[in-house]
């Protein structure tokens, strides 16, 4: 945060901060401060040092929160420069999405992010809280995030991603949303000055040319239709921007195996590209995205946060975002053995649980010692192997619902939160 900071011989010093924030832990600081302590007076062959909590919160205040999201950007980086990357018919899939977090609550959080009326179960009583946007521009088929932001939650989605993920886009790129995002503005942005191609869910309501296409019995189920502005205002904004006042959006239904009837548009006009059929299987992956939204939020426990200032929640934010990218990259080499293996039924991948704990455990060895490298990745490889997932295709997961028909979700999360939750670190 200073010139000045981290140019003394401490305790504490700046490599051992950083790495410190991304072991985040569900301990307490307390024991994580003792056990790190404690694993590098035996990596450094060097007499046990104790440190309180106090000196750590004084130490990390001189850390910017801009180091972790450097961090995670050129985990990115390196995985399209450095390795063979998957595509789906020529195209980077990248989904877009946001979710909310729920922050301490303090007047110094308060100041980067605003607070929220929640009303209980009852609703006979409103509650307070400060909250918190995250948005997430992520690649579905490698695995990683390109990039991600904390924010205020009353910034919208959309918003953010102009301001933010879209600086990102590449030709080739399909962006991938749900029903939050369809806009005028949105597809123009994404076709015109970034050169990519989009596809989104839309929503019923959103125009009304296409309503026929909601209906199963149509038998028109592609179609390209010409969009223009709606109003005076948005087409002067629109003219401001350097944008088209007119573009061409292909739209086509999906039904899903329940019979719900999903129309979906795409600035892929060419069928020989992107075929009618294709659409399904190609929406289906933007699930990808709420799979890396579980994993952060639960495995990663990202709401957990360990300290109680906007700067500390900026911090856990991006490291865990790296921790993440960085997991991706040194268990490529795993996954593509487990790949090629035959002798079993199903396909196999590495168990995140145990990926996760693996990496976190080795972030000294791999970044603090002067241990070889090729050795800490083999002892990693060996420990990723004890305990693989099979991939089942196909698989599908109804709603449960008690025997009266009604939703059993809350049972259903508890029980998650006390016998099967696990944290990996």
């Amino acid at each position: 945060m200073n010139k000045k900071d981290f140019t003394r011989d401490r305790k504490l010093p700046f490599s051992k901060v950083l790495l410190t924030i991304v072991r985040k832990s569900v301990k307490s600081i307390q024991n994580v401060l003792n056990e790190t302590q404690k694993h590098l007076s035996v990596l450094l062959d060097e007499d046990l040092e104790t440190i309180s909590k106090s000196a750590y919160s004084q130490a990390r205040d001189k850390l910017n929160y801009t180091a972790f999201k450097e961090l995670a950007n050129d985990t990115s980086d390196m995985l399209y420069r450095d390795y063979e990357y998957k595509q789906y018919k020529g195209f980077r899939l990248l989904a877009i999405d946001g979710s909310m977090v729920t922050l301490p609550f303090n007047d110094n959080i308060k100041k980067d992010f605003c607070t929220t009326n929640v009303v209980n179960q009852h609703k006979d009583k409103a509650k307070k809280i400060i909250q918190a946007r995250i948005s997430v521009l992520y690649d579905v088929l490698n695995n990683i995030s390109i990039d991600a932001i904390i924010t205020d939650s009353q910034i919208g989605e959309i918003s953010i991603a102009k301001d933010n993920h879209f600086k990102k886009l590449q030709t080739n790129d399909l962006v991938i949303a749900d029903r939050g995002y369809p806009s005028y503005e949105l597809f123009a942005t994404i076709t015109t000055q970034y050169n990519a191609d989009f596809l989104i869910r839309m929503k019923k309501s959103w125009y009304k040319d296409i309503q026929f296409l909601f209906d199963k019995n149509s038998l028109v189920k592609d179609i390209i239709v010409t969009l223009k502005p709606t109003t005076k205002k948005l087409s002067l904004e629109i003219k401001e921007q350097n944008l088209p006042l007119e573009i061409k959006v292909r739209f086509v239904q999906v039904i899903l195996d329940d019979g719900e009837v999903e129309v979906l548009g795409t600035s892929v006009l060419d069928s020989d590209i992107l075929k009618t059929d294709h659409f399904k299987e190609l929406y289906f992956k933007r699930w990808g995205i709420e799979t890396y939204y579980e994993i952060i939020k639960n495995r990663l426990s990202l709401e957990n946060f360990t300290g109680l200032s906007a700067l500390a929640i900026k911090q856990d934010f991006y490291a865990t975002i790296f921790i993440s990218n960085l997991e991706t990259l040194v268990t490529l080499g795993t996954d593509e053995k487990l790949s090629h293996k035959t002798n079993n039924k199903f396909k196999q991948k590495t168990n995140k649980s145990i990926s996760f704990n693996t990496v976190k455990n080795y972030c000294f060895e791999l970044f603090y010692s002067n241990k070889d490298i090729e050795i800490i990745f083999d002892e990693m490889s060996k420990l990723f192997l004890t305990n693989t997932i099979q991939i089942r295709p196909n698989r599908k997961y109804p709603r449960p619902t008690s025997r009266e028909g009604k939703n059993t979700k809350g049972i259903k999360s508890a029980n998650y939160q006390k016998r099967k939750k696990k944290s990996v670190f």
